[in-house]
């Protein structure tokens, strides 16, 4: 019996729904199907491209949405552009098997980019190119570029889907895929909360907490406070051999989303929390609680895990199911843990867009409405690739039902753990079109100065933040 078929007979018959949409990520390598070639270009003309912004007008948005009767599939492919296929598979699979994918029509993908950050600029390229697109994904860090602009983007609303039928949905993931002028233009099909996973042999070793007893655990990493402390009695027992955190960049995505403050506030830069971010992990990388040097999406992020040379990562949902991040780093059967960790957080999440180009309407429509509208194929989904659903009556009923349970964390049930963090997500007030830039130049400019004072490292930071974003001004 295969991964799927046992998992959708957890689930009660499952209705014929519509429409899917894609999974983010910052992986950076695909993972079951083939990838087609992408378009090159400079990242200067693709960036021009996604600034030169084409405002729909309110009259225009308020259209009624298209009669589903009217759609058609004018082409026998449907397109998904990403950047990588990890969850599009996953998507594909669940699809295949519940019969939903129409007589004669492929559904596929083309990457573009080897992450999210390289298709915030690749996509335009693409999307420009007159290639087939139908649907693409975008990322929390970025996609208001994309769906503030109309020659990119298209209203859900020809497809038939409206605002009504997200009732179920996280509310920010609405708010997010939601244009300037009111229009939706976007839908996610995932709540990106996140924790603290860890090794349960080396925290057993090292800390002394049995491998069931995640409350212990938390109880050592509740608060920033306790997380230093246990950072320290990890570093003394284990000579200075394992970290606490593997990368900066965990430490950040931990810290900053729950501030749920802006980088920019009008055009000016804003570096309160960056530099409260700075002044903490200085101590850590001085004490030798965490190394500077190991960038995520490296091979140095992922042995550092398979090596036991770090107790922990945090993840977003989006990490925790087969052959994601935790699996890669080292989440051999049974001996990993989840938990909250010292703050609830959120990682990313990704939309699904619609191209003004899309020839495949009437499938368009069904994939979407399949993975973020219709509550037993996402809850079909969320069992079957480990990701958190976005729909709450779905992921009641798994926890409810006792039904996820996840061999990479000893059995435990991430949904029951993340799923209050998931209830509470606010991001819609704090997102920009800058974020994936100022965040990946931030973290650049810590790790290249983290030798050199705060005020220093702030100073480099705002100066190469300046100079790939000349529209913005220092504080």
């Amino acid at each position: 019996m295969s991964k799927l078929t046992r998992t959708l007979a957890l689930v009660a018959t499952l209705a014929m729904a519509s429409s899917a949409l894609v999974a983010c990520g910052g992986t950076t390598e695909s993972s079951t199907a083939p990838a087609a070639s992408t378009a090159e270009s400079t990242a200067e003309s693709a960036a021009e491209s996604v600034e030169e912004s084409a405002a729909e007008s309110v009259e225009e948005s308020a259209a009624d949405p298209a009669p589903a009767s009217d759609l058609t599939n004018d082409d026998a492919t449907l397109t998904v552009v990403c950047w990588t296929d990890a969850d599009l598979a996953n998507m594909f699979d669940v699809y295949a098997e519940q019969g939903l994918q129409s007589e004669g029509v492929e559904v596929t993908y083309q990457n573009c980019g080897g992450n999210g950050s390289e298709a915030m600029t690749q996509y335009a390229t693409y999307l420009n190119s007159g290639d087939d697109v139908d649907l693409f994904v975008a990322e929390a860090g970025w996609i208001l570029n994309y769906i503030n602009d109309d020659s990119f983007s298209a209203p859900l609303s020809d497809l038939g889907i409206t605002e009504a039928d997200y009732s179920d949905a996280y509310k920010y993931t609405v708010e997010i895929g939601t244009d300037n002028n009111g229009v939706l233009k976007a839908a996610s099909w995932q709540a990106a909360a996140g924790g603290y996973a860890y090794n349960a042999d080396l925290a057993k070793e090292y800390l002394g907490v049995e491998p069931d007893d995640t409350d212990a655990m938390q109880a050592k990493v509740a608060d920033w406070s306790k997380f230093e402390a246990t950072a320290k009695e990890l570093k003394d027992a284990s000579n200075g051999e394992v970290k606490i955190a593997a990368t900066i960049g965990g430490l950040w995505q931990a810290f900053s989303t729950a501030k749920n403050a802006p980088w920019v506030d009008g055009t000016t830069i804003k570096t309160d929390v960056a530099k409260e971010f700075t002044d903490m992990v200085k101590g850590y990388v001085d004490n030798g609680y965490v190394d500077a040097s190991i960038e995520q999406w490296t091979p140095d992020w992922t042995n550092a895990g398979l090596n036991g040379k770090a107790l922990g990562y945090f993840y977003s949902t989006w990490c925790l199911g087969e052959g994601a991040q935790l699996e890669q780093n080292g989440g051999n059967a049974g001996n990993w843990r989840i938990i909250n960790g010292p703050q609830t957080f959120f990682w990313g999440g990704s939309w699904l867009c619609l191209s003004p180009n899309c020839n495949t309407k009437l499938e368009a429509q069904k994939f979407i409405k399949a993975f973020t509208a219709d509550k037993a194929t996402m809850k079909a989904y969320a069992l079957y690739s480990g990701d958190f659903a976005n729909n709450k009556a779905a992921m009641e009923e798994i926890v409810a039902e006792g039904s996820n349970s996840n061999a990479l964390l000893g059995g435990q049930d991430q949904f029951a753990v993340l799923s209050d963090v998931a209830a509470n997500i606010k991001m819609s007030d704090s997102i920009s079109k800058y974020d994936q830039s100022l965040k990946d130049t931030f973290l650049t400019a810590l790790k290249d100065n983290i030798s050199e004072d705060t005020d220093t490292i702030l100073s480099k930071f705002t100066a190469d933040a300046l100079a790939a974003n000349p529209d913005l001004s220092a504080e």
